[in-house]
C-alpha cells in the first residue's frame, strides 16, 4: 500500500460505478512516534468479501491497495528507513480483515512511503516542531440524493479512525472542512474518527494539520 489516502480516493471513484460494484471498507490507522522521531505505523482495514471477490487478493485496478504480505513487501523495496514489522489476514462472516505494522526511522520516511508523489501530504520540521499536513484528495463531484442515501446505508457500519501518539504530549490537530470528524485526546494520543459514509459523501475534501514537539 504505497498511499493510504489514495484508498479513499479510489473509493470515491468506485461509488460512481453501478450499484453492484459498490463495496464497503473500514480503516483504522495509528502511529506512535518517539522523542527521536522514530516509531511504528499500524493499519487495519476491513473489506467486504464481495469487494475482494470482485477483484482478487492482490493489488489490481479494481483493488487499489495491498491485501497480501507480498504486495506490502514489494511496495517497500524502493523505500529507505521503513520496514514491515508484522502482518496478518483474517476473515469473519462479512469481511476480510488486513492488519500490518511498519517500523520507520523518521516521520519524513513514513510520509514518503504513504505519499511518494507529495500530492496529499506534507511533512516539515522547524525549530523543534514537527508538522504534517494532509488532505483526502481533490473535490468530490456532488452526489444525487438517491446515491448519497445508498452510500450512507451501505457504509453505515464502517468507520475511519486515525490515532497519533507522540512522546511528550498529544499532538495539536486542526481540521478544515471536516465538522463530521471527531477529535479527542487521551494521554499523549490524539484520535480522529468519522463515519466512512460521511467521508465519502462530502463535497469538500477535509484538510488536516498536525503539530507536535
Amino acid at each position: 500500500m504505497r498511499n493510504l489516502w489514495k484508498i479513499l480516493l479510489s473509493l470515491a471513484l468506485i461509488i460512481s460505478l453501478p450499484f453492484y460494484f459498490i463495496s464497503c471498507i473500514g480503516i483504522e490507522a495509528s502511529t506512535k512516534i518517539d522523542s527521536k522521531g522514530a516509531g511504528t505505523f499500524s493499519v487495519e482495514y476491513q473489506i467486504a468479501k464481495d469487494f475482494v471477490d470482485f477483484g482478487s487478493e492482490e493489488s489490481t485496478p479494481s483493488l487499489p491497495f495491498a491485501l497480501s504480505r507480498e504486495d506490502i513487501e514489494r511496495g517497500l523495496q524502493d523505500t529507505e528507513g521503513i520496514s514491515l514489522k508484522s502482518y496478518s489476514k483474517t476473515k469473519n462472516a462479512n469481511n476480510m480483515i488486513i492488519s500490518f505494522t511498519l517500523d520507520f526511522d523518521s516521520p519524513e520516511n513514513l510520509v514518503k512511503y504513504l505519499d511518494p508523489t507529495n500530492s496529499f501530504a506534507r511533512f516539515n520540521k522547524e525549530n523543534g516542531i514537527y508538522s504534517l499536513k494532509f488532505s483526502f484528495g481533490d473535490e468530490i463531484p456532488p452526489l444525487d440524493p438517491d446515491m448519497k442515501k445508498y452510500i450512507s446505508e451501505q457504509f453505515a457500519s464502517y468507520r475511519f479512525s486515525l490515532t497519533i501518539e507522540t512522546a511528550k504530549s498529544p499532538p495539536e490537530v486542526f481540521i478544515q472542512d471536516g465538522s463530521f470528524i471527531s477529535k479527542t485526546t487521551s494521554g499523549k494520543k490524539t484520535i480522529l474518527e468519522c463515519a466512512m459514509a460521511d467521508l465519502l459523501t462530502v463535497s469538500t475534501s477535509p484538510q488536516i494539520d498536525i503539530f507536535w514537539r
